[in-house]
């Protein structure tokens, strides 16, 4: 075929759907000092590349990525620099190989399951929501981009998906969407901790898991389930003590004294699913346990404050011991990573901003943004179409996967976690007693509802979009 021929088959595409399909680069869409100047694929996505721009050299270069048999993207080349954009995407059209079979398995390689082929186990109604209906193609798209970005899922990862263990298998695909999109390099080179991380030196090995309860598929869809009205029992109840049991029993497992993770930095990654709607309420029960410190207000009116009152325990019917990070025993733990965010409401989100919008559909979000205002002790409401460019603007690039981030840092860890590694992610810290916050997003979204309306229909309530 000759040149002119290839590019014919190329068209462009947006530069946040090539950001999804570089997922599966080392180091994810990160290409400093360069920046995507535009994006291509080859006709329903065999291939795909960008021209990218040096601003300070003024030079273009390209990048080239092909599916491979059982659908995994390839970098198969990449050069430049090119004097312009059109020469650029002269090489681009021919590199990018439109037209040929899929790259073959290298040596040794195991293919990867395909993600819609279901077992004899069937599928969940969660997997069934994101892989059957027309108003979740978007997910759909977002979640098989990151499964075929995961570095070496485990034997078991499609079958989890598709079953009970949904919440768990789409909190890992979030992780690594969070981690890659920071230019983290991603390793699962031991069947645990789940993740290793690394950049510029710094790592951190990662161990994720979801508070779930005891009932099968807890979280799934459901009756929403709102958060106890007493505030205490909120704070210190129950919500906090399934993150302790939790967390204990991971602690329990010592990771920190395997061979690959000794004298390194350690860290549990935790979201909440014991209930449908649990995870826009419980997230204040997490750093009240970890700091052994409840969030209170004190004063009147204007006077009114926030301040850490120290609780020696939870409230809940065990009694467990407030303050996880209090304990020298768990120095080890360098840190716990939280989101409420790492659902089908996200994944949904993230694809239709990368352009795949069936017709007719629309999002809704609606929840509360932090407001930093000295002295504010109010969340910010808010309710935006998703894709408007007053949702856009909100951030300085738009919705990204690591907002909703957050990393709680034990203040006796034996080895810290540089901010500077996960520099997306909101940062906790102890300092002189108190409970501080470092965060370069001027908007932190603490939870929301995503309301997802077709063409014609009411939109849905939030009891359906739990994993929406």
């Amino acid at each position: 075929m000759a040149a002119g021929d290839k590019q014919q088959l190329i068209k462009p595409i947006s530069q946040r759907q090539f950001e999804l399909y570089a997922l599966s680069l080392e180091r994810g869409p990160n290409f400093e000092p360069s920046h995507i100047f535009s994006a291509y694929q080859v006709g329903r996505g065999s291939a795909c590349g960008c021209i990218l721009l040096d601003p300070e050299r003024g030079a273009f270069t390209t990048l080239a990525m092909r599916r491979r048999v059982d659908h995994l993207w390839v970098r198969i080349d990449e050069a430049g620099p090119f004097s312009t954009p059109e020469a650029a995407l002269d090489h681009l059209s021919i590199s990018m190989r439109g037209g040929e079979p899929p790259e073959p398995l290298p040596p040794g390689a195991r293919r990867r399951p395909p993600l819609m082929q279901s077992g004899a186990r069937g599928v969940s109604p969660e997997f069934e929501l994101l892989a059957g209906t027309v108003s979740h193609v978007p997910a759909l798209m977002a979640v098989g981009e990151c499964y075929l970005a995961l570095p070496k899922p485990d034997a078991n990862f499609v079958t989890d998906l598709q079953t009970n263990n949904f919440a768990s298998r789409l909190f890992e695909l979030y992780l690594l969407a969070c981690f890659r999109e920071q230019g983290l390099i991603v390793r699962q080179d031991h069947v645990s901790p789940d993740f290793w991380i690394e950049k510029d030196g710094a790592e951190c090995w990662i161990e994720a898991v979801t508070a779930n309860s005891e009932t099968p598929r807890a979280g799934g869809i459901g009756d929403w389930v709102h958060a106890p009205q007493d505030r205490r029992e909120r704070l210190t109840g129950a919500p906090a003590e399934r993150f302790a049991k939790t967390l204990r029993g991971k602690l329990q497992r010592n990771y920190h004294e395997m061979e690959h993770v000794e004298g390194r930095p350690f860290a549990i990654a935790i979201a909440d699913f014991h209930e449908s709607g649990s995870m826009v309420w419980s997230r204040e029960a997490l750093p009240t346990y970890l700091y052994g410190l409840r969030a209170d207000v004190e004063g009147e009116g204007a006077h009114r404050r926030a301040i850490g009152t120290s609780i020696a325990n939870l409230t809940g019917k065990h009694g467990i011991p407030a303050g996880l990070f209090r304990d020298p025993d768990f120095a080890h733990l360098s840190a716990v990573i939280f989101s409420n965010a790492g659902t089908l409401a996200k994944f949904n989100r993230m694809g239709f901003l990368a352009g795949w919008r069936p017709p007719g559909l629309e999002m809704i979000r609606r929840g509360i943004l932090f407001d930093r205002t000295p002295g504010a002790l109010e969340p910010i409401d808010f309710e935006l179409t998703v894709g408007s460019d007053e949702y856009q603007s909100l951030w300085p690039w738009g919705e990204a996967w690591c907002q909703e981030l957050e990393v709680f840092h034990n203040p006796q860890a034996a080895h810290p976690i540089p901010f500077d590694l996960i520099p997306g992610a909101t940062h906790w810290f102890e300092r002189d007693g108190d409970v501080e916050c470092s965060t370069i997003w001027a908007n932190s979204v603490l939870a929301s509802i995503t309301h997802l309306r077709m063409s014609g229909e009411p939109a849905t309530p939030p009891e359906e979009t739990k994993h929406a």
